[in-house]
């Protein structure tokens, strides 16, 4: 699993009635960040104070990863950060549902609805899959530092508290205290990147050194996606203004959208 599969399997929480993705609004933003996030830590990638370096354009083993660095190579001039996370196609958490399918860690239905609209149910959450996953995420949260913890589960753990996911990762009364640690932990961790005030002259030296600072590409990437969802905020909108999931169509995968019957069972969702 990338950690893109890992954050949407965090967000899917069963619940008594339905089986929903939490915080859909923001997620397919994180999303994009964590595929920088896995390609900066396979040294693939650095993020300069104004634009994506790409290091190194060997293959790497996951092919959506694969796609998205050539995409990034390809790209010229290249991308800034800002620019690459608004760029995120509408239909990604379609695809990274799709990707969970395909490992058997979801089952999915797909229908159409009168509109002739895409939507999905997800019937079933591999619930042991999940729950060790949040076995990782408990060991950076409750150790109330990355010291000692994989770079990556690090980065989980940023992505989920950016993208508005700790209470569908710790629900209820009783994740009180781990969502107030999660969210300590990265506002601590939260220090001002190295590149803030660097010499733009200085880009690649910077964008070299970066390759190894997966510390300063979490940070940088929780800055932006702050200020992304921002500005969804501002003007009196809310985040999810002009991002309705029913009509994301994007990269030719089917949208997604709300079934408004929802089930009678305890084993469907609708998304």
């Amino acid at each position: 699993m990338t950690t893109g599969d890992e954050l949407l399997l965090l967000a899917i929480r069963p619940g008594r009635r339905r089986i929903r993705i939490r915080a859909e609004d923001r997620l397919r933003f994180a999303l994009r960040a964590s595929e920088l996030a896995d390609l900066g830590l396979a040294g693939r990638i650095a993020v300069g104070p104004r634009r994506i370096e790409v290091m190194d354009s060997q293959r790497v083993e996951d092919r959506r990863l694969n796609n998205v660095l050539h995409s990034l190579g390809a790209t010229a001039p290249p991308p800034s950060l800002k620019d690459w996370l608004r760029r995120t196609p509408r239909s990604l958490t379609t695809e990274y549902l799709s990707r969970l399918e395909d490992q058997k860690a979801v089952r999915v239905r797909r229908w159409r609805d009168p509109s002739g609209r895409t939507r999905h149910d997800i019937l079933s959450v591999d619930l042991p899959r999940r729950q060790a996953l949040l076995a990782r995420l408990d060991s950076v949260v409750r150790s109330g530092s990355a010291i000692s913890t994989a770079d990556r589960d690090h980065t989980l753990a940023a992505l989920v508290q950016a993208a508005g996911l700790a209470p569908a990762v710790y629900p209820g009364l009783r994740g009180i205290t781990d969502r107030r640690r999660l969210a300590t932990l990265v506002a601590n961790d939260r220090l001002t990147p190295a590149t803030a005030k660097a010499d733009p002259a200085a880009d690649e030296e910077l964008a070299a050194a970066l390759t190894t600072g997966a510390d300063v590409l979490t940070r940088q990437l929780l800055g932006e996606l702050s200020d992304l969802y921002a500005d969804f905020t501002t003007g009196g909108h809310s985040l999810g203004h002009d991002l309705d999931p029913g009509s994301w169509s994007e990269g030719g995968a089917g949208s997604t959208g709300h079934h408004g019957g929802g089930h009678g069972d305890g084993g469907h969702g609708s998304w």
